[in-house]
């Protein structure tokens, strides 16, 4: 007789049990969007294109910090061998000499404050900040590579299942065959020829499986590399819903990262233009200084001192003139590299409006494709019932169906591969992307 305590005991494990398989279906159960969630948040690539974000934004705060010039706390030591500076030039009688002290320490503040009359910090900071700009919009062409990347593997894993599985039925179907090939051997109706031939196209069909199963490890392989994780092994159901929509704004490039990260680059590459040329203009800084002098023979004092220092460069060997010429030249080639992407990108454009026609074109056309054949089938196999046509005949019919079926899985793919280069070429996430699947 058990106690209510050994019923727990017993129950206990496949509790535990019911619980862990629960966990797996769920963690196994995520769609592409909540994939693409976990790419954003984990990959490591993309963490590093924000650190060198945060590394423009630091050298931008650098930057505006020259407004504000230095304050120092200094330490200095002082020793004389000047018979003029240690006694007095004369000794008259009635006059207490003040020592000067040939060995002094002073301890006390530096100050230095520039104001920016030429312009060159004010251009430093605008050149910081677009280059922080840059920063940003290249770390979200990083971010839209990866999703795209992502989501073309994923997509081409839905097209390897979806032939595993039309092979998978093949398989199937040859086997039932090849037993009804035994059984009419048996009987003498079918020659043992038919048999050899059914179990050829078997295991050939299984060679092709398993050549697509190397292919899915590999893809797999790609996308837990891509997550940051050891393996992926989420379940993968083969696409069978056609697109609805297209691409938002499939007419414009200008809203992609890439051309944006060139467009600020260009506009830092001006501010350093500017800075160059600051350089050339008269310099106006104020400098104050605070001593406290402590001698070792004698009283110490303070020294204050203020100056107001303006600064015009007269020569420098053509380091300047060499500084302004190195800075336009980045300008240029910033300019010429943008409207190079911007050429690449409108061809882009075109090709990829052009692949996504060609693939709604193909889909369709296989879809009718797989209508004939399975109408092909049902009539070969009514015919085989009625034994005007051999096992192998109808192997073939069924064989067409199963690669009509494969090429318009393959087709639906293409499709949904299209659309997202379709995006991608005008900057948008792919179109299974969604926010918030996955939470911290």
């Amino acid at each position: 007789m058990y106690s209510p305590l050994s019923r727990v005991r017993y129950l206990t494990p496949f509790v535990a049990i019911a619980i862990i398989l629960c966990l797996w279906v769920n963690a196994e159960s995520r769609d592409l969007g909540e994939i693409l969630a976990q790419i954003e948040k984990h990959t490591p690539s993309l963490q590093a294109a924000h650190a060198k974000t945060e590394i423009q934004r630091a050298a931008t705060r650098q930057a505006k910090s020259r407004y504000f010039g230095e304050v120092d706390a200094l330490v200095r030591n002082s020793n004389y061998d000047s018979d003029r500076l240690i006694n007095p030039i004369s000794y008259p009688v009635n006059l207490q000499p003040q020592l000067f002290d040939n060995n002094q320490i002073g301890y006390g503040l530096n100050a230095r404050l520039p104001l920016d009359i030429n312009g060159r910090i004010t251009a430093g900071v605008d050149a910081a900040g677009k280059q922080m700009e840059a920063a940003r919009a290249q770390e979200g062409n990083v971010r839209l590579q990866l999703l795209h990347g992502a989501a073309d593997l994923y997509h081409s894993l839905e097209g390897v299942k979806a032939l595993e599985e039309a092979l998978q039925k093949q398989i199937e179907a040859l086997t039932a065959h090849i037993k009804v090939a035994t059984t009419s051997i048996e009987a003498g109706r079918t020659a043992m020829v038919e048999k050899l031939r059914l179990v050829a196209d078997k295991e050939a069909v299984k060679g092709k499986l398993a050549v697509l199963k190397g292919q899915e490890q590999g893809i797999r392989a790609r996308l837990a590399a891509l997550m940051g994780t050891e393996s992926f092994f989420d379940t993968v159901i083969p696409i069978h819903d056609p697109l609805k929509n297209t691409a938002e704004a499939a007419n414009g490039i200008m809203k992609r990262p890439d051309i944006q990260a060139l467009l600020a680059q260009g506009e830092a590459a001006d501010a350093d233009v500017n800075a160059a040329e600051a350089n050339r203009f008269p310099e106006l800084n104020i400098n104050g200084t605070w001593i406290q002098n402590q001698g070792f023979n004698g009283d110490g004092d303070d020294t204050w001192t203020l100056l107001v220092q303006l600064q015009l460069p007269l020569w420098d060997g053509g380091n300047r003139r060499s500084a302004i010429a190195k800075a336009e030249a980045g300008r240029r080639a910033t300019r010429h590299e943008l409207t190079a992407l911007q050429n690449q990108a409108k061809a882009e454009l075109v090709a990829a409006k052009a692949d996504w026609q060609a693939a709604e074109i193909s889909y369709r056309a296989t879809v009718a494709s797989v209508d004939a054949a399975r109408e092909t089938a049902r009539i070969q196999t009514d015919r085989f019932a009625e034994g005007r046509l051999s096992a192998v005949d109808l192997v073939d019919a069924e064989a067409a169906l199963s690669g009509a079926r494969s090429d318009r899985a393959l087709a639906l793919t293409h499709w949904w591969q299209a659309e997202d280069r379709l995006r991608h070429a005008v900057g948008l996430e792919p179109s299974a992307y969604q926010i918030g699947k996955v939470k911290p």
